[in-house]
């Protein structure tokens, strides 16, 4: 299932790029989003290109997930996410993998100036491969995700200010 999603925040592309190399920010988001001790598996910066894995828990009651998945998963959803950006091209991307669930998340992203201020336009592929229920498995799923990916923007919304640059 394939959806796009945009959404604004309050400061230029330069401090959001710079928010997005940032590994501690990573981890800050998802203890504010009340992720259970995220773990930094891999990171990695070269030049303009910034990698990070993230494994966090979540509550599973807190997502509205089908039932087919919850009976899967138990109370506890955990979550892999790797984050992958070319910073100065303001492209990035974004693989999440529900671990004991048969669906694949990817996000294509694009950060881009719209009059003075950071537009992040946002692709989803959600792919559940289950015979038969895949596509099914694929619109419950998409709810919830946006939902928990909106959140995210909100919680880095308010955290752009700690990386925007001090008035001259």
């Amino acid at each position: 299932m394939k959806f796009e999603e945009s959404f604004d925040f309050d400061h230029d592309v330069d401090t959001v790029a710079r928010m997005f190399g940032d590994r501690d920010y990573y981890v800050a988001k998802y203890e504010r989003l009340g992720g259970r001790s995220p773990e930094i598996v891999a990171c990695d910066r070269a030049g303009d290109r910034f990698s990070i894995t993230v494994r966090h828990a979540l509550e599973a009651t807190a997502m509205s997930l089908p039932d087919l998945l919850r009976k899967r998963i138990g109370s506890r959803l955990t979550l892999e996410q790797t984050d992958v950006w070319q910073l100065d091209a303001g492209h990035g991307r974004i693989d999440i993998d529900i671990e004991k669930t048969p669906v694949a998340i990817t996000i294509d992203l694009r950060l881009r100036d719209d009059r003075g201020t950071a537009r992040l336009d946002l692709r989803f592929d959600i792919d559940a491969e289950v015979p038969l229920l895949g596509s099914k498995i694929e619109k419950a799923v998409a709810e919830p995700i946006t939902r928990r990916v909106r959140d995210d923007l909100e919680v880095s919304r308010a955290m752009a200010a700690d990386y925007a640059e001090p008035a001259a």
